[in-house]
C-alpha cells in the first residue's frame, strides 16, 4: 500500500512538472509572438512617417523655387483643402461633383488630335460621308483613295449656319440639290468627317466672326448625332493656304488660331479631331506649292496627302479593314 502511495505521489509530481514546462512554453510563446507584433508596428510607424525618429520630420528641399514639404504626402482627406466663404467645399465632394460646371480649355490641337492608329484600306471610305464646302468637293471631284468610294458632299460657300438652319444647298459634283442634315439621316454613316471654315471667316476678320462660327459648328454636331446617331464624327482642321495666298479672313496665323477652338469644342462635344493641316503643310506652316494651283482649293497631289492622312488616323474598331503590315492587321 505504502508502495502505491509512493508511486501516486512520484506520478502527480511528474504530472505538476510537466504542466509547468508547458504553460512557461506557452508563456514564452507569446512574449516572442508581442515581441514581433512590436517591432513590426514599429517598423511600419518608423515607414510611414508616424514614429519620433528622423524619418517623420523629414523635408525635401526643392531646389530653387524655395519650397519645401514633407517627404511624404498626407493621407487622403487628412487636411481638406476647402474653400470658406460660401464656395466649393471639395472636402465633402465626389470628383463627379468637383467637375461639374467646369470649361476645360488651353490644349492645343496637337495634344487633342486622334494619334496615328493604324492604316485602314479604302473599303473602310464606303461608309464615310464627308460634309464640308469648296474645299471638301475636291475629294470627289480630283483623283484620290476617297474618290467613288465615300460619299462627298462638298457645297460651295457652305457655312456650320447653313447646316444647321437648313439651307437647301447644291452639290457640284453630282448637281443635286440637298439638305445636308436629311443626307446624313438617309445614308446612316459609320463615320462623318466635317470641314468647315473658309467661307465663314473670309468676310470678317474679327473674334466675334470666330466665336460664331465656333458656337454654329457646335450645334451642327449636335444636329448630326441626331441625324445619324450610330456615326463616329470626325472634325477636321482647316488646311493651310499658300504663303502668297491673299484674303481678307483667310491667313496662316487666323487659321492656327481657329484650328485651336475646333479642337477645344471637338474635346468638349466628345467627337474625334484629326490634324490634316500637318500632313498639307510645308515647314514654315504653309500649303506645300505642289499641292494647290491658287492657294486655297487643292489639286489632286493634295488630295491623295489628305486621303492618306485620314487613312492612318481612324478610331480604332476590331472591325476596320487594316490593311497588310499595319499595327491592327489581323489575317483573315
Amino acid at each position: 500500500m505504502a508502495n502505491y502511495r509512493e508511486f501516486r505521489r512520484e506520478t502527480m509530481a511528474r504530472r505538476r512538472r510537466r504542466q509547468t514546462r508547458r504553460g512557461l512554453r506557452l508563456a514564452l510563446a507569446v512574449l516572442v509572438l508581442l515581441g514581433l507584433a512590436w517591432v513590426i508596428t514599429w517598423a511600419i510607424e518608423t515607414v510611414s512617417g508616424k514614429g519620433e525618429g528622423p524619418a517623420a520630420d523629414s523635408t525635401l528641399d526643392l531646389g530653387t523655387t524655395g519650397l519645401s514639404g514633407s517627404v511624404l504626402a498626407p493621407l487622403p482627406m487628412e487636411n481638406p483643402v476647402t474653400e470658406t466663404g460660401g464656395g466649393v467645399q471639395f472636402a465633402s465632394m465626389g470628383p463627379v461633383q468637383q467637375a461639374e460646371g467646369w470649361t476645360y480649355t488651353g490644349m492645343t490641337y496637337e495634344k487633342i488630335c486622334l494619334p496615328a492608329c493604324g492604316r485602314v484600306d479604302n473599303t473602310y471610305f464606303s461608309t464615310a460621308l464627308f460634309l464640308g464646302d469648296s474645299v471638301t468637293e475636291g475629294l470627289g471631284l480630283y483623283e484620290n483613295p476617297v474618290k467613288g468610294v465615300a460619299t462627298v458632299r462638298g457645297y460651295r460657300g457652305a457655312t456650320p449656319g447653313d447646316v444647321v438652319n437648313r439651307v437647301v444647298m447644291t452639290d457640284f459634283n453630282t448637281s443635286e440639290e440637298s439638305v445636308p442634315l436629311d443626307v446624313a439621316a438617309q445614308m446612316n454613316p459609320k463615320s462623318i468627317y466635317l470641314m468647315f471654315g473658309a467661307n465663314a471667316l473670309a468676310a470678317r476678320d474679327d473674334e466675334a466672326t470666330e466665336n460664331s462660327f465656333i458656337a454654329y459648328y457646335g450645334q451642327m454636331i449636335d444636329l448630326l448625332r441626331e441625324a445619324a446617331p450610330e456615326a463616329d464624327i470626325y472634325v477636321q482642321t482647316m488646311t493651310p493656304v499658300a504663303s502668297d495666298y491673299s484674303s481678307t479672313g483667310i491667313y496662316k496665323e487666323r487659321i492656327q488660331r481657329v484650328n485651336e477652338k475646333l479642337a477645344n469644342m471637338a474635346l468638349e462635344k466628345g467627337v474625334y479631331f484629326v490634324d490634316v493641316y500637318s500632313a498639307l503643310a510645308d515647314e514654315n506652316d504653309d500649303l506645300v506649292a505642289e499641292y494647290s494651283s491658287d492657294g486655297l482649293h487643292m489639286v489632286a497631289a493634295g488630295y491623295k496627302a489628305w486621303a492618306d492622312c485620314l487613312a492612318g488616323h481612324v478610331a480604332y474598331s476590331a472591325d476596320n479593314p487594316y490593311v497588310m503590315g499595319s499595327e491592327y492587321y489581323i489575317a483573315k
